[in-house]
Formats: C-alpha cells, structure tokens, sequence
C-alpha cells in the first residue's frame, strides 16, 4: 500500500512538473535564494525548459533563456544554458540583490546571443556604454560558476572577444572619439567576481583628435571633481595594446588619418576606472619604415612615444593634451634625405602643433606647423635652414639641369584652408657667394635658327652665356605667392656683374 502510494506521489510530481514547467524553476530560485522574476515557462523538449521574460531587480532582463535541466538542477547543476536577448547593467551585477547565503551556480557550457551589457561604470563621466555581446558569433563558456565553489581542480580560464565597442561626443551623438574594434579577454569566473583579468589584448583602436574628443575629457573631468564612492580596483594580469591609429576629426568626422601606429603592453596593471589607463600605461611608437611610392617619399625607422593628458597628469595637475614625439633616422623625398629628423606634437581642444628639426645638406632644417580644428582647417607651415650646401637640394631635385653651388639660410612660410593655398613666401640667402650654373640652356643654344644672321645669334648665345654659368659673390632668391598669381626674384652680385631676374606666373586663364 505504501509504495502504490509513493507511486502516485511521483507521478502526480512528475505530472505537475510536465504540466506546469514553472514549478522546477520557482523550486530552483528558491533554494538558490535568488531574487529573480519571470513570467512565463515551457518545456520545448525532453528536460529542456525555456523561460521567458526574465528580471533580476533592476540589473538584469533577459527575452528568453534555454536550460538543460538534469538531476543534478536543484543543486544548481546544469548542462547547457542558453541566453537570447539579454541586457544587463554592469554595475548593478557587481552589487548581489539576494541577503543571506545563495546556492553555488554551476554551468557546463553557456552560450549568450544577441545581447547587451551596459557599461555605466568605466568612470566618472564616461556616459553609459553599450557593449554588443554575441551579435555576429555567439559567445561560448565552459565549466562556469558563480557562488562559492568547492572544487580543488585548477580554475578553466575562460575567454571571450568584444567588438565594435565605440565611446561618442557628448555634443554629437555620431561623431566618434574612442573606438575599440577588438577587444580579447581572458579571464577565470572565480577571478573575474574578485576584479582580477588574466590578460586583456586591444586591437586596432582608433583615437579621435579633435573638438570631440576634447569635449568629451570636460565632461570626465566634470564628474571627477564631484566626491566619488570608493571602488574596487581591476587588476590586469597582462595588458596590450596593438596598431592603435590617431585620426583629425572635423566637425565629428574623420578627415585625416595620421601615418604613425602606437602600442603599449604592461602586466600586474591596476586601474580603479577606464580613466586611469592613460595614467598607468607607457604607449610607444613601435619602429617601423613608410613608403609612399606615389608621392617617391620615404621614412627610415620611424619610432617614438606617445603621451596622454587627458583630464590631469601622473602628478595629478589638470592637462587637457595629447603629445606624440617621433623620431627616425631618415626621411627621403625624390633624392633628397635629411638625416636625424625629430617631430614634438602638442594636440589639444583648440588644434595640432608641431615643432620638427633634422639635418639636411650639412646644415640645420628647423620647422613647424599649425592645424587648427575649424570647419575650413586652417593650417600654416614654416621652415628654416641655416649653412646648408645648396648642392644638395639642386642635385636631388633638378639633377643635370639647374645646379646651385652654395652655402645658404632659407626660411619658407605656408598658409592655406584645407587642400587651398592662400599664401606662401620664401627667402633664399647666399652670404658667400657661390656658382649658378644651367646646364639646360644648353639645349637652347643648341636650337638657335642656323638662318639667324651673325649678330642675332652671338646676341642670343651671349645672353643665355650669362645666365647658363656665373660666379657670384652674394646674392638673394625671393618668391611670393599670392592666389592666384605669383613672383619669384632672383638676384645675384659677383665680378661678373649683376644678375636680376624677375618671373611672374598666372594661371593659363588670366
């Protein structure tokens, strides 16, 4: 009689089980001490359940979960678990809702899919983030847990890759200023709940410098002056960062792509925020060479370092800048190489600036230059040489038919909008003298009419005679451009006499 009616006790369990799915599942939410709502189950298969509508408080929603129940599930076993259409909010889950002790959850393989995390906890001022979880290719993990856990084996590291993570303007909402195309993170869950990473790799970020990217520091640095909660700081085991780019962004578009690759790697890393890295992490320009064929320029070892002040320094003082300093052993253009070139750049809310020196023909190259984060981009460039053996230039550049033999100080002076000229001057001095010699007038001579008379002949040759080789003492080039016209001067003084040669250009139209 007993066991007929111990029979009928588990059939009629077993039948409201079947008969109302949510019973197993208000059953396990209860001994795990969960505080989790849901509003509807259904077995889809055979010890399989799908629940849907689910809330953890105000940290958690998920659309639907999958759940392979086994006879292990009321000591919070599962074999699969599968997660569509979550969002949660990161802060939120690191604070447990439930008192009192919970059950240890433990999941063999966990898939989650077309879901979000909100990250609202990066730091003070960075506005909510959402983070793609799972879009493309869902995300798989092995042997998870949460809770305490009784095992002795080594932990499974876990590992998991985020996408298209991107932080916007405060004053746009489509004008980028920090985008994280790839981010890898590897990690065990044990480690993960006491705010330890083993290894999180960056790849191909991209740094927005502009008005944007500056705005969105203010508003950082806003928030940071307000008291703050004590937080528990993340330790990074590794840290890497790997072919992060800088590009000028105008108006909240990306206009200029700069032609330098930056990299960082630390380990034992601790950061209390996101906005911490700049702080704790040296970045680098790794060496590397650039050609660019079509423009026959090149740049041998390019090298350097780059330095964020992006709210305050590492001594604590408000900075708003961000500084690459390069360095490289040459740089070519055509035939002309100057050697030991540096380049000190200075980004911040209103431009870039820059001040760059090298050496070229046996003398100084001093120059700098100017952009400013305007809708028309206006930028201006300057150089200066001092002591340089002219030679240098004429034979890179005019090989065989302008030749300038010379010590000279130049200075060169650009102003433009965009890609449009609007000024530029010039000035080439020879304090000591030297030899102008073209040898293409040569070719002139030689075309001279043979039914020319004597005297036109001799009178043309004599003239390009004097312009073809001469001697000179001192002398002076001058050249000013003014849109859409302009005027190069050149004159020179020596025992042959004087030279002064004037010639005016026009566009075709004028």
């Amino acid at each position: 009689m007993i066991r007929r009616h111990l029979l009928i006790s588990l059939g009629t369990l077993l039948f409201l089980f079947l008969a109302l799915p949510s019973i197993p599942l208000h059953l396990l939410l209860f001994v795990a001490n969960l505080s989790t709502s849901f509003s509807s189950a259904s077995w889809i298969g055979f010890g399989e359940l799908e629940v849907r509508g689910i809330q953890q408080g105000s940290a958690l929603r998920i659309k639907t979960v999958s759940i392979r129940l086994g006879p292990s599930f009321l000591r919070g076993h599962f074999a699969n678990l599968r997660i569509y259409g979550a969002e949660g909010w990161l802060s939120r889950l690191e604070k447990p809702s439930s008192s009192g002790k919970s059950l240890p959850i433990h999941i063999d393989h966990l898939l989650v899919a077309e879901s979000t995390l909100f990250l609202d906890n990066l730091g003070p001022g960075i506005p909510v983030t959402p983070l793609r979880l799972g879009d493309t290719t869902p995300l798989l993990f092995t042997d998870v847990h949460f809770g305490s856990s009784k095992k002795t084996t080594t932990p499974t590291l876990q590992s998991a890759t985020i996408e298209r993570l991107i932080f916007y303007s405060p004053s746009d909402p489509l004008a980028p200023v920090l985008a994280f195309p790839k981010i890898d993170v590897v990690f065990t869950w044990d480690e993960l709940v006491q705010h330890q990473i083993r290894s999180l790799i960056i790849s191909h970020p991209t740094i927005y410098l502009g008005d944007d990217l500056f705005a969105f520091v203010d508003r950082i640095q806003e928030k940071k002056s307000a008291p703050q909660t004590p937080t528990t700081p993340y330790k990074i085991g590794n840290f890497n960062l790997n072919d992060g780019q800088l590009a000028v962004s105008i108006n909240g578009q990306p206009v200029l792509p700069l032609p330098v690759r930056f990299a960082a790697e630390q380990k034992n890393l601790e950061l209390s925020d996101f906005t911490q890295l700049q702080l704790s992490t040296r970045f680098t320009i790794p060496s590397s060479d650039i050609n660019y064929p079509a423009y026959d320029l090149s740049v041998a070892n390019l090298r350097g370092n780059l330095f964020f002040s992006l709210g305050q320094d590492s001594k604590g003082q408000r900075a708003k800048n961000v500084v690459p300093t390069l360095f490289a052993d040459q740089i070519t253009y055509r035939k002309l190489t100057a050697q030991n070139l540096s380049i000190a750049v200075t980004v911040n809310s209103q431009g870039i600036y820059g001040r760059a020196n090298a050496l070229l023909g046996g003398g100084s190259l001093d120059g700098g230059f100017t952009l400013e984060f305007r809708p028309d981009l206006p930028w201006s460039a300057w150089s200066s040489t001092s002591d340089m053996e002219s030679r240098v230039i004429t034979d890179a550049l005019t090989p065989g038919t302008f030749q300038l033999r010379s010590t000279v100080d130049a200075i060169v002076n650009v102003n433009a909008q965009g890609k449009n000229i609007r000024g530029a001057y010039g000035t080439i001095s020879f304090r000591n003298g030297g030899q102008l010699a073209i040898p293409a007038l040569q070719a002139a001579e030689d075309r001279i009419p043979a039914d020319w008379n004597w005297i036109k002949q001799g009178s043309a040759r004599a003239a390009l005679g004097v312009i073809r080789n001469y001697n000179f003492s001192e002398g002076e080039i001058r050249a000013v451009y003014h849109p859409p016209g302009g005027r190069l001067t050149l004159n020179l003084r020596g025992p042959e006499g004087k030279r002064d040669i004037t010639l005016n250009w026009l566009p075709p139209s004028s």
